[in-house]
Protein backbone atom coordinates (compact mmCIF):
# COMPACT_ATOMS: atom_id res chain seq x y z
CA UNK A 1 0.00 0.00 0.00
CA UNK A 2 1.44 3.38 -1.02
CA UNK A 3 2.16 5.83 1.78
CA UNK A 4 0.81 9.06 0.32
CA UNK A 5 2.35 11.12 3.12
CA UNK A 6 5.93 10.56 1.91
CA UNK A 7 5.53 11.85 -1.65
CA UNK A 8 5.15 15.55 -0.82
CA UNK A 9 8.31 15.49 1.33
CA UNK A 10 10.23 13.80 -1.46
CA UNK A 11 9.03 16.35 -3.98
CA UNK A 12 9.95 19.19 -1.63
CA UNK A 13 13.45 17.72 -1.22
CA UNK A 14 13.87 17.53 -5.00
CA UNK A 15 12.81 21.14 -5.45
CA UNK A 16 15.44 22.31 -2.94
CA UNK A 17 18.25 20.86 -5.03
CA UNK A 18 16.87 21.57 -8.45
CA UNK A 19 18.54 24.22 -10.59
CA UNK A 20 17.74 25.55 -13.95
CA UNK A 21 20.45 25.08 -16.58
CA UNK A 22 21.28 28.39 -18.19
CA UNK A 23 21.17 28.32 -21.95
CA UNK A 24 24.64 28.03 -23.41
CA UNK A 25 25.93 30.75 -25.69
CA UNK A 26 26.79 29.92 -29.21
CA UNK A 27 30.52 29.31 -29.84
CA UNK A 28 30.73 32.54 -31.85
CA UNK A 29 29.27 34.69 -29.06
CA UNK A 30 31.45 32.98 -26.44
CA UNK A 31 34.52 33.66 -28.56
CA UNK A 32 33.59 37.33 -28.95
CA UNK A 33 33.02 37.68 -25.18
CA UNK A 34 36.37 36.04 -24.40
CA UNK A 35 38.17 38.33 -26.85
CA UNK A 36 36.45 41.39 -25.36
CA UNK A 37 37.37 40.38 -21.81
CA UNK A 38 40.97 39.77 -22.83
CA UNK A 39 41.22 43.19 -24.46
CA UNK A 40 39.73 44.96 -21.44
CA UNK A 41 42.06 43.14 -19.02
CA UNK A 42 45.06 43.87 -21.23
CA UNK A 43 44.26 47.60 -21.27
CA UNK A 44 43.72 47.66 -17.49
CA UNK A 45 47.02 45.86 -16.85
CA UNK A 46 48.81 48.25 -19.21
CA UNK A 47 47.38 51.29 -17.39
CA UNK A 48 48.31 49.93 -13.97
CA UNK A 49 51.86 49.15 -15.03
CA UNK A 50 52.31 52.50 -16.83
CA UNK A 51 51.13 54.30 -13.70
CA UNK A 52 53.86 52.58 -11.69
CA UNK A 53 56.78 52.35 -14.12
CA UNK A 54 58.06 53.93 -17.30
CA UNK A 55 60.76 52.93 -19.73
CA UNK A 56 63.51 55.32 -20.79
CA UNK A 57 66.17 54.96 -23.47
CA UNK A 58 69.55 56.46 -22.70
CA UNK A 59 70.53 58.92 -25.42
CA UNK A 60 74.19 59.84 -25.40
CA UNK A 61 77.20 59.19 -23.20
CA UNK A 62 76.62 61.60 -20.28
CA UNK A 63 76.16 58.74 -17.78
CA UNK A 64 79.19 56.63 -18.74
CA UNK A 65 80.36 54.27 -17.36
CA UNK A 66 77.17 53.60 -15.36
CA UNK A 67 74.84 53.71 -18.36
CA UNK A 68 75.68 53.09 -22.00
CA UNK A 69 74.20 54.87 -25.00
CA UNK A 70 70.92 53.29 -26.25
CA UNK A 71 70.38 51.14 -23.15
CA UNK A 72 66.79 50.87 -21.91
CA UNK A 73 66.12 51.70 -18.27
CA UNK A 74 63.05 51.01 -16.14
CA UNK A 75 61.93 54.04 -14.13
CA UNK A 76 60.14 53.54 -10.81
CA UNK A 77 57.48 56.27 -10.58
CA UNK A 78 56.08 55.26 -7.15
CA UNK A 79 59.13 55.31 -4.86
CA UNK A 80 59.10 59.09 -4.50
CA UNK A 81 55.44 59.04 -3.53
CA UNK A 82 56.55 57.35 -0.29
CA UNK A 83 60.05 58.71 0.24
CA UNK A 84 62.15 61.68 -0.83
CA UNK A 85 64.86 61.60 -3.52
CA UNK A 86 68.29 60.96 -2.02
CA UNK A 87 71.85 61.86 -2.94
CA UNK A 88 73.25 59.19 -5.23
CA UNK A 89 69.91 58.26 -6.83
CA UNK A 90 69.83 58.16 -10.62
CA UNK A 91 66.68 59.92 -11.75
CA UNK A 92 64.78 60.64 -14.94
CA UNK A 93 63.33 64.14 -15.09
CA UNK A 94 61.92 66.77 -17.42
CA UNK A 95 64.67 68.99 -18.79
CA UNK A 96 64.17 72.35 -17.03
CA UNK A 97 64.70 74.39 -20.21
CA UNK A 98 62.35 72.23 -22.31
CA UNK A 99 59.97 70.03 -20.34
CA UNK A 100 59.04 68.05 -23.45
CA UNK A 101 62.47 66.38 -23.18
CA UNK A 102 63.53 63.86 -20.51
CA UNK A 103 67.05 63.63 -19.11
CA UNK A 104 68.77 61.12 -16.83
CA UNK A 105 71.37 62.17 -14.22
CA UNK A 106 72.54 61.46 -10.68
CA UNK A 107 71.39 63.51 -7.68
CA UNK A 108 74.31 65.20 -5.95
CA UNK A 109 72.63 67.88 -3.85
CA UNK A 110 69.31 68.06 -1.97
CA UNK A 111 67.22 71.11 -1.00
CA UNK A 112 69.22 73.27 1.40
CA UNK A 113 72.59 71.77 0.39
CA UNK A 114 75.54 73.95 -0.56
CA UNK A 115 77.23 72.39 -3.61
CA UNK A 116 80.61 73.44 -5.00
CA UNK A 117 82.44 72.23 -8.10
CA UNK A 118 86.04 73.45 -8.31
CA UNK A 119 88.13 74.18 -11.38
CA UNK A 120 89.43 70.61 -11.44
CA UNK A 121 85.90 69.16 -11.27
CA UNK A 122 86.00 68.00 -7.63
CA UNK A 123 82.57 68.19 -6.00
CA UNK A 124 81.88 69.20 -2.40
CA UNK A 125 78.52 69.06 -0.62
CA UNK A 126 78.10 71.02 2.62
CA UNK A 127 81.88 71.29 2.90
CA UNK A 128 82.57 67.56 2.39
CA UNK A 129 84.56 66.63 -0.73
CA UNK A 130 83.12 63.60 -2.47
CA UNK A 131 85.07 60.55 -3.60
CA UNK A 132 83.00 59.35 -6.56
CA UNK A 133 84.20 56.00 -7.97
CA UNK A 134 81.36 55.91 -10.52
CA UNK A 135 82.61 59.02 -12.34
CA UNK A 136 84.19 58.57 -15.77
CA UNK A 137 86.31 61.74 -15.59
CA UNK A 138 86.32 65.06 -13.72
CA UNK A 139 86.74 67.38 -16.71
CA UNK A 140 84.91 70.60 -15.89
CA UNK A 141 84.73 72.87 -18.89
CA UNK A 142 81.97 74.90 -17.18
CA UNK A 143 84.42 76.34 -14.66
CA UNK A 144 83.92 76.62 -10.89
CA UNK A 145 80.35 76.48 -9.62
CA UNK A 146 78.86 77.27 -6.22
CA UNK A 147 75.20 77.18 -5.26
CA UNK A 148 72.96 76.83 -2.23
CA UNK A 149 69.86 74.95 -3.24
CA UNK A 150 66.44 76.31 -2.44
CA UNK A 151 63.31 74.44 -1.43
CA UNK A 152 62.42 71.59 -3.81
CA UNK A 153 65.67 72.02 -5.77
CA UNK A 154 68.05 69.16 -6.64
CA UNK A 155 71.55 69.42 -8.07
CA UNK A 156 72.19 66.73 -10.69
CA UNK A 157 75.34 65.73 -12.58
CA UNK A 158 76.17 63.16 -15.22
CA UNK A 159 78.71 60.47 -14.32
CA UNK A 160 80.66 61.37 -17.45
CA UNK A 161 81.47 64.87 -16.22
CA UNK A 162 83.51 65.79 -19.28
CA UNK A 163 80.60 65.06 -21.62
CA UNK A 164 77.49 65.98 -19.65
CA UNK A 165 75.03 68.84 -19.83
CA UNK A 166 73.78 69.11 -16.25
CA UNK A 167 73.17 71.45 -13.32
CA UNK A 168 76.56 73.09 -13.88
CA UNK A 169 75.11 74.47 -17.13
CA UNK A 170 71.38 75.02 -16.58
CA UNK A 171 70.97 74.91 -12.80
CA UNK A 172 69.03 72.68 -10.40
CA UNK A 173 66.04 70.46 -11.11
CA UNK A 174 62.74 71.23 -9.39
CA UNK A 175 60.95 68.46 -7.49
CA UNK A 176 57.94 68.80 -9.80
CA UNK A 177 60.17 67.93 -12.78
CA UNK A 178 61.32 64.57 -11.39
CA UNK A 179 59.56 61.64 -13.11
CA UNK A 180 61.05 58.82 -11.08
CA UNK A 181 64.03 56.78 -10.00
CA UNK A 182 65.97 54.72 -12.55
CA UNK A 183 65.85 51.22 -11.08
CA UNK A 184 67.32 48.77 -13.55
CA UNK A 185 68.75 48.31 -17.03
CA UNK A 186 66.57 45.79 -18.85
CA UNK A 187 67.83 45.99 -22.44
CA UNK A 188 69.98 44.73 -24.00
CA UNK A 189 69.23 41.67 -21.89
CA UNK A 190 72.93 40.84 -21.63
CA UNK A 191 73.33 44.06 -19.60
CA UNK A 192 70.34 43.40 -17.31
CA UNK A 193 71.09 44.62 -13.76
CA UNK A 194 69.72 46.73 -10.92
CA UNK A 195 71.23 50.18 -10.58
CA UNK A 196 72.94 50.82 -7.21
CA UNK A 197 71.97 54.11 -5.58
CA UNK A 198 75.47 54.87 -4.20
CA UNK A 199 74.06 56.33 -0.97
CA UNK A 200 77.22 55.27 0.87
CA UNK A 201 79.30 57.82 -1.07
CA UNK A 202 77.33 60.58 0.67
CA UNK A 203 77.21 59.04 4.15
CA UNK A 204 79.69 61.58 5.56
CA UNK A 205 77.89 64.60 4.13
CA UNK A 206 76.23 66.58 6.95
CA UNK A 207 72.52 67.19 6.62
CA UNK A 208 71.71 70.75 5.63
CA UNK A 209 68.96 72.69 7.32
CA UNK A 210 65.84 72.31 5.19
CA UNK A 211 66.70 68.89 3.77
CA UNK A 212 63.52 66.83 3.44
CA UNK A 213 63.38 63.57 5.37
CA UNK A 214 61.71 60.43 4.03
CA UNK A 215 57.97 60.27 4.56
CA UNK A 216 58.30 56.69 5.81
CA UNK A 217 61.19 55.31 7.84
CA UNK A 218 61.90 52.03 6.05
CA UNK A 219 65.24 51.22 7.68
CA UNK A 220 63.66 48.79 10.16
CA UNK A 221 62.49 46.60 7.30
CA UNK A 222 66.07 45.69 6.45
CA UNK A 223 66.57 43.82 9.72
CA UNK A 224 63.87 41.33 8.74
CA UNK A 225 65.41 40.59 5.35
CA UNK A 226 67.72 37.55 5.01
CA UNK A 227 71.42 38.53 4.74
CA UNK A 228 71.64 37.19 1.19
CA UNK A 229 68.92 39.57 0.07
CA UNK A 230 69.92 42.53 2.20
CA UNK A 231 72.45 43.91 -0.26
CA UNK A 232 69.80 43.91 -2.97
CA UNK A 233 67.46 45.74 -0.57
CA UNK A 234 70.13 48.35 0.14
CA UNK A 235 70.77 48.95 -3.55
CA UNK A 236 67.23 49.14 -4.86
CA UNK A 237 64.89 50.01 -1.92
CA UNK A 238 61.75 47.95 -1.31
CA UNK A 239 59.40 50.13 -3.30
CA UNK A 240 61.57 49.74 -6.37
CA UNK A 241 61.36 45.97 -6.06
CA UNK A 242 57.63 46.17 -5.45
CA UNK A 243 57.13 48.17 -8.61
CA UNK A 244 59.49 46.24 -10.83
CA UNK A 245 58.50 42.75 -9.72
CA UNK A 246 55.28 43.03 -7.73
CA UNK A 247 53.02 45.27 -9.78
CA UNK A 248 53.10 43.22 -13.01
CA UNK A 249 52.67 39.98 -11.01
CA UNK A 250 49.76 41.43 -9.04
CA UNK A 251 48.10 42.72 -12.18
CA UNK A 252 48.45 39.33 -13.86
CA UNK A 253 47.11 37.43 -10.82
CA UNK A 254 44.15 39.80 -10.59
CA UNK A 255 43.35 39.29 -14.26
CA UNK A 256 43.51 35.50 -13.95
CA UNK A 257 41.29 35.52 -10.86
CA UNK A 258 38.77 37.80 -12.55
CA UNK A 259 38.59 35.57 -15.59
CA UNK A 260 38.14 32.56 -13.31
CA UNK A 261 35.18 34.17 -11.53
CA UNK A 262 33.61 35.09 -14.85
CA UNK A 263 33.93 31.52 -16.11
CA UNK A 264 33.48 29.20 -13.09
CA UNK A 265 33.95 25.48 -13.53
CA UNK A 266 30.75 23.48 -13.03
CA UNK A 267 31.02 20.19 -11.14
Amino acid sequence: MRNKGIAPASNEFARDFAYEEKPRLSPTWQLLIDIGETLVLTVLMFLVIRFAVQDFQVDGTSMLPTLQNSQFVLVDKLTYDFSQPQRGDIIVFEYPLDRTKNYIKRIIGLPGDHVEVDEAGKVSVNGTTLNEPYVNDLDNFYGPRSITLGANQYYVLGDNRGGSSDSREWGPVDRSEIIGKATLVYWPFSAFHFLPNEHGIFSQVPQAVGNPSPNWDLSAIASAIPPGVRSLYADTQPFSLLVVLGVPALAGATAIAWRGNRNPQRH
